[in-house]
């Protein structure tokens, strides 16, 4: 039984190779070439490879017991067909050298042969060179193809701009979390160092990549470029809705490590409350589109991509369009397919007020006791300290897991009522288990 191995060409009787080029025209480009290929091998002693040569008008016959490979050929009327049988091929080549001499257009004109590619990610539509180059947005596509699911240039799992994010948040988290309470605790009860000493070197360390990446986001929006601002606007000054979020969070947190540390005996009790702060700041910020949104207000102010005047959208579309847009590179493509997929696709909605409500209630009341804790007497400051600062951070880390785990079971379930309906539900879901009750959204993928 005939099998096709890729890269490797056919080992088939002398007389069926004479009579393949019998038929065609000795001084065809495609002939040249094959004749330079196999005198190359025989010069590197190889044995020279036989060539059923076809018209490219002709179809490919792929039946049961055999199949052709398409190889490259720099004629417009020839194509090079190899074949090889696994009982008379002789000791297999490595596929990489024969892959090494073709061309990338080879690969581009012949989509047959190349693996189907999932059409759910598509890296280049968040590239400043694909967004310069286009006539249209995102937008506008997804509104001339309705029955289109629009897809988002950004995934956790393959590309570039992941990685620069991951590390970000990674970073961010050591340095918030870990180092306060790590030097803290070392220089008191390790080393015997005065109070306001440990804490001039955790203000001067504490925040330093956050306060770096606020900088190099705020100059990336005011760019002459506007690749990173928001839609509908190009204002050098019209930041975007996390921007504003981070100098009002800054300065909270600044003030409170000032305040807590400027004195020579440091007050302890306040230098427990910057996480307290922040979870306020989380919760506020995030919860405070969320209400509008269910109320049906009007925004006051630009929010990102929302105009004065239009109803937000809930807090965590906000927090996602712009750390995905400016912190990860992706850019106006990908808040162009952030709205389209948000107006599109009502599953989507769902899971956007549904993680607006998850991350804009819980850190308001964790932040509650820990404020008590840091005030109250009964609770020493030293205890109080690792406390307030260790929770929000062992918060923030299973809240992530969770939500994480719970977005990716709901879009599987988008994508599974999408196809089923050819495209938007109008709100209507389908329930799943009608089909196969024992089958999971995730199996049936």
């Amino acid at each position: 039984m005939r099998e096709v191995i890729r890269g490797s060409r056919a080992h088939d009787t002398q007389a069926d190779a004479h009579q393949a080029l019998a038929n065609v025209d000795p001084t065809s480009p495609s002939v040249e070439r094959v004749a330079r290929l196999d005198q190359q091998e025989a010069d590197n002693g190889n044995p020279p490879e036989n060539i059923n040569i076809q018209n490219q008008t002709s179809n490919v016959t792929r039946a049961d017991s055999e199949t052709a490979v398409a190889s490259p050929s720099p004629g417009p009327s020839r194509q090079v067909a190899f074949r090889t049988d696994s009982k008379e091929s002789g000791p297999a080549r490595s596929p990489l050298s024969r892959d090494r001499r073709r061309s990338s257009s080879f690969f581009r004109n012949n989509s047959e042969t190349r693996p189907e590619a999932e059409a759910y990610y598509d890296s280049r539509a968040a590239t400043k060179r694909e967004w310069r180059r286009r006539a249209t947005t995102l937008q506008d596509y997804y509104q001339q193809n309705p029955e289109l699911l629009p897809q988002l240039p950004f995934t956790w799992h393959r590309g570039k701009k992941r990685w620069r994010l991951i590390f970000l948040i990674v970073l961010m988290w050591i340095d918030a979390c870990i180092i306060p309470i790590a030097l803290y605790y070392a220089m008191r009860y390790g080393g015997n160092i005065e109070g306001w000493i440990i804490f001039a070197i955790v203000t001067t360390i504490w925040g330093g990549p956050t306060y770096l990446e606020f900088g190099v986001r705020t100059i990336k929006l005011m760019k002459k470029e506007r690749f990173y601002r928001p839609l509908g606007t190009n204002s050098r000054w019209s930041f975007d809705y996390l921007n504003w979020v981070s100098v009002a969070t800054i300065t909270v947190v600044t003030s409170l490590f000032i305040i807590g540390s400027a004195p020579h005996e440091v007050w302890l009790r306040v230098l427990c409350m910057p996480m307290p702060a922040l979870l306020y700041c989380l919760g506020g910020f995030a919860g405070f589109p969320t209400l509008y949104n269910h109320m049906g207000w009007k925004a006051p102010f630009r929010m990102s991509s929302t105009a004065k005047g239009e109803i937000p959208k809930p807090g965590v579309y906000y927090f996602m369009e712009d750390t995905v847009a400016v912190n990860a590179n992706a850019g106006r493509p990908y808040r162009e397919a952030l709205a389209a997929r948000y107006e599109a696709s009502p599953r989507f909605r769902e899971m956007i007020y549904n993680q607006s409500l998850f991350w804009s209630i819980p850190p308001i009341i964790i932040a509650i006791p820990l404020t008590i804790i840091s005030v109250i007497n009964p609770v020493p400051a030293t205890v109080a300290y690792g406390i307030t600062w260790a929770i929000p951070f062992i918060w923030a880390t299973i809240w992530g897991l969770v939500s994480l785990r719970w977005c990716k079971r709901d879009m599987v379930r988008e994508r599974i009522e999408w196809e089923s309906t050819k495209g938007p539900l109008d709100g209507k879901f389908i329930g799943l288990e009608t089909d196969n009750s024992s089958q999971t959204p995730e199996q049936a993928v």
